[in-house]
């Protein structure tokens, strides 16, 4: 929630009347103006949870009507250099955050932020259309390479929310 995505997409929500929650763990984030004044909105709780710990997600609500799962472990560095944790910390994230929306009374949205990197290797290997259409068919990257590790972490995120009735 304290990322540039999740913290603008709390702001629009609030112009629309919504209350939110927010939870992040400041592994990425930054605690600035911004998120002050976000915060600062009686309307707004925060909630600094690491999505990795089942026992921190026990703590979260069971009365969402919608969660915005954006939490991942992105960025170059962490790709290049840990590409297994980025594989297996985001797909465990996103596996919590999916057996948290099955605990919800009256869910009626989960939204998962995949990536574009998920045709990095369709653009590689075929031609790549521009826009790109959603049932474009996916291609793989060297799986050898650290690269492959986030974009691989997106293709079954977006598989575990197809199957998992959510």
């Amino acid at each position: 929630g304290a990322g540039f995505i999740g913290l603008h997409l709390a702001k629009k929500l609030l112009e629309e009347g919504c209350h939110v929650d927010l939870i992040d763990n400041f592994k990425r984030a930054v605690d600035d103006q911004t998120l002050k004044q976000t915060l600062s909105d009686e309307r707004v709780n925060f909630y600094n949870i690491n999505l990795l710990n089942k026992d921190e997600i026990g703590n979260i609500s069971k009365d969402y009507d919608v969660i915005f799962h954006l939490a991942a472990i992105i960025g170059v560095v962490h790709v290049m250099e840990k590409p297994y944790e980025v594989l297996y910390d985001n797909i465990e994230l996103l596996s919590n955050m999916i057996g948290l929306a099955k605990q919800q009374k009256n869910l009626k949205r989960f939204l998962f932020a995949s990536t574009s990197e998920v045709y990095a290797g369709t653009l590689e290997n075929f031609t790549l259309p521009i826009p790109t259409p959603e049932k474009t068919p996916l291609s793989l990257t060297d799986l050898h390479h650290p690269r492959s590790s986030y974009m691989l972490s997106k293709i079954y995120g977006e598989a575990l929310c197809h199957h998992s009735g959510v």
